[in-house]
């Protein structure tokens, strides 16, 4: 198993990918925080006879993100997106010929904007996969906080009938509860209290970021981008001309 995984994990770094964990198939059935997944929605539904879930993330630039909403965040956004697909692919397509069935997820398992406002949800939680793989925990917004990059990550999943060594849920919350990301957000999405009694509006987010996207600009990215949880938070930062003139730059 350990062989299994330090193959999987120096392909993965070849990819791109900064941060990788492993989550087992039956936590999600005893989990009290992922027992709230459907069962259509768990990795067993998907490949029957999985037993575990890559779980693999590319942090946000800090840098980047303290222009959002901008057309910079944006395009970095989507090239994460991306790098992400490709890898998770990639590391699915190495497990397949090992002789391991596997199915990786895309990032984002919905149809766009217009798929979020009909159900805004996907068909499958790469944020339950990553905690319980014990790379972070929920924060008051509903992201997954990691110690090195708080919410500034993102991630995305390869489910597999390979039998890996794998975490389990850190047992300390690293949300401070400053609920900076709630008095942040723009349309008030945020609850006032944590997941998973908090939830997220996610129709306001929505709908936010489709007015965004109008301007070329969305998603939106200020709840994680004012997150004071991880090392990077106290980053180097661009000056605020840039910021304004970053902004500026809208269709």
């Amino acid at each position: 198993m350990n062989d299994l995984m330090g193959q999987i994990g120096q392909l993965a770094r070849s990819l791109g990918i900064v941060d990788i964990g492993v989550a087992d198939v039956r936590a999600w059935e005893n989990d009290p925080i992922s027992e709230m997944i459907t069962e259509s929605e768990r990795p067993s539904s998907i490949i029957s006879g999985s037993r575990s879930v890559i779980v693999i993330g590319i942090p946000v630039q800090r840098t980047i993100i303290a222009t959002a909403p901008s057309i910079y965040y944006s395009e970095h956004y989507r090239t994460i997106n991306y790098m992400l697909d490709c890898a998770a692919q990639r590391i699915t397509m190495e497990l397949e010929i090992m002789g391991h069935a596997s199915a990786f997820i895309p990032r984002d398992g919905y149809q766009g904007i217009e798929g979020l406002r009909k159900d805004a949800s996907s068909f499958f939680s790469h944020r339950h996969a990553a905690y319980l793989a014990g790379l972070g925990t929920f924060g008051v917004s509903n992201m997954i906080l990691t110690k090195k990059n708080g919410p500034r990550i993102r991630f995305t999943s390869v489910i597999t009938t390979a039998e890996l060594p794998h975490g389990s849920p850190l047992g300390n919350e690293i949300c401070t509860r400053c609920m900076r990301c709630r008095n942040e957000c723009p349309v008030d999405a945020v609850a006032s209290c944590p997941y998973p009694k908090g939830i997220t509006e996610k129709k306001m987010c929505v709908e936010y970021s489709a007015s965004l996207r109008k301007i070329g600009c969305s998603p939106c990215g200020c709840c994680i981008s004012v997150c004071p949880v991880g090392e990077d938070a106290n980053g180097p930062l661009p000056a605020d001309d840039a910021v304004i003139r970053i902004r500026s730059y809208t269709k």
